[in-house]
């Protein structure tokens, strides 16, 4: 009796070791200048709610309607929920093992010495419980614990991305809205145009080739509105699909044009460590470096034994008699058990596990120079497409005023109907360029935004992992739906 405490206290002892394998440590990102991103906005704050500063309510609506009913970030949530599933179990096999079974059995043998029919009826119970010694069960609890982490940070990436991908749409819808209106615009202005030219050339003022001309233009005009309906509704129903609603679902609330919204001050004042700790896909990679050390603890373990203790209670009656008749059994003890000779099966499994955690190394730091990229590129098309701005607003202005002039000058003679026209060309070539100019400083913004990982609130791995969990959720308002039943 008094070895049992002795033996408890021991065991206790062994599962206090120190797990086999490298301990996780973050990996090194590559080293980027400091001057990448420099500059003076795009604090946190604004970078959780990134479209609110664009100062339209409608598209505010639009992207948490999306984020909260579309079936991509549904799907994500239900994967996470299936990786914390599947780590609790892992913890499982900290704790024993319990199994029962009994049998009930009624048969007859046939021969000397048979007896007849006999019953009978037997009922064990068994206990196993591995004691972690060397870490295993630890590292492979670690490893699902990084990939449902993994998944918490996917899930952010999704809604990122959703956030995105709305707000681009809703640009675009707008954009070819526009259009849509310049090139009516500019059709009944050239079918104006064509009606004062036809009565001039009746009254024999002017030649039937201005009236030819004319209508020329106009119908050259007119054929461009079917493409550009056709953009207009093909951009809305992506906008509809991207909100997880039905076709034409947000038509009747869409504004039709660009100048209603605001352009925020873009001026980046994160750094490049900064922009690591936002990146959902930057700390996805990290956690798979994560998962991926813990799985060269796993086979480690394998390598070593295995202790386990164990114990089991049987009962037993061939007759069914009566209940002081029946067969008891009792047993309890420590078991060992050792992978000695595999013909290197074990150790090439640690060796393929160590050469994955090189390339999972290698694919995190290809993922932190892709981030820099990324971000890099966002912030310069931002730059060089506002540098633009002045200039096409000039041409429109000028190409408005070349039109007026022409007019007048035809009126008086003093130029031919192909420089009208070519000045109306002109004008609505200028208008259309700056409606894509500007849809295009809209977009740039919210790539610049995405690239940012912009869309969610930071947080550190450990808590993205905790924050999972539903009795938390309310730490954390991105995964506040992973709570839901």
């Amino acid at each position: 009796m008094k070895r049992r405490p002795a033996a408890c206290a021991l065991a206790l002892l062994l599962a206090g070791c120190a797990a086999v394998g490298p301990d996780y440590a973050p990996p090194e990102a590559p080293e980027a200048p400091h001057e990448l991103f420099a500059g003076d906005g795009l604090e946190d704050a604004s970078l959780a709610r990134w479209w609110e500063g664009f100062n339209d309510p409608l598209l505010a609506e639009l992207i948490d309607q999306g984020l909260a009913n579309a079936p991509t970030v549904e799907a994500a949530i239900a994967n996470l929920r299936a990786q914390r599933a599947l780590r609790e179990s892992a913890e499982a096999d900290f704790w024993p093992h319990f199994t029962a079974s009994g049998a009930y059995e009624w048969g007859r043998a046939w021969g000397r010495g048979a007896t007849g029919w006999e019953d009978g009826l037997s009922a064990r119970g068994d206990a196993a419980w591995e004691i972690d010694i060397f870490g295993g069960v630890r590292r492979a609890v670690e490893q699902q614990f990084a990939a449902e982490a993994r998944l918490a940070y996917s899930l952010q990436d999704v809604r990122v991305s959703l956030a995105a991908e709305i707000a681009l749409a809703y640009v675009e819808v707008r954009q070819y809205a526009a259009q849509v209106d310049i090139a009516e615009a500019n059709l009944a202005l050239q079918e104006k145009t064509a009606a004062v030219i036809r009565q001039r050339a009746n009254a024999g003022i002017v030649p039937r080739y201005d009236v030819v001309a004319a209508e020329a233009q106009t119908a050259t005009t007119r054929a461009a509105l079917p493409t550009l309906r056709k953009n207009l509704i093909a951009a809305q129903l992506r906008l509809d699909w991207l909100t997880g609603q039905a076709p034409y679902a947000t038509q009747a609330r869409m504004r039709e044009t660009l100048d209603l919204m605001s352009l925020p001050e873009l001026s980046p004042k994160l750094l490049p460590n900064e922009l690591l700790r936002r990146r959902a896909d930057v700390r996805m990679a990290e956690e798979d470096v994560r998962a991926q050390t813990a799985a060269v603890g796993v086979a480690l373990a394998e390598l070593y034994p295995r202790l386990t203790l164990g114990g089991s209670v049987g009962l037993s009656s061939p007759d069914l008699s009566p209940w002081d008749s029946y067969t008891r059994s009792l047993s309890l003890g420590p078991s060992l058990s050792w992978n000695l000779f595999g013909f290197g099966l074990w150790r090439k499994r640690v060796e393929s596990a160590k050469l994955t955690l090189e390339a999972t190394l290698a694919d995190y730091r290809d993922t932190v120079l892709n981030a820099y990229q990324e971000a890099e590129a966002a912030w310069d098309a931002c730059r060089r497409e506002a540098e633009r701005t002045q200039d096409l607003e000039d041409a429109e202005g000028y190409s408005a005023e070349a039109l007026r002039i022409a007019d007048q000058l035809y009126e008086n003679g003093e130029i031919t109907v192909d420089d009208v026209l070519s000045r109306q060309s002109g004008l609505l070539t200028a208008q259309e360029a700056l409606v894509t100019h500007r849809a295009q400083l809209f977009s740039n913004a919210i790539t610049l935004y995405r690239a940012f990982g912009g869309g969610w609130a930071d947080e550190s791995p450990e808590d993205a992992a905790a924050n999972a969990d539903p009795e938390n959720t309310p730490q954390t308002p991105l995964l506040s739906a992973i709570a839901a039943p």
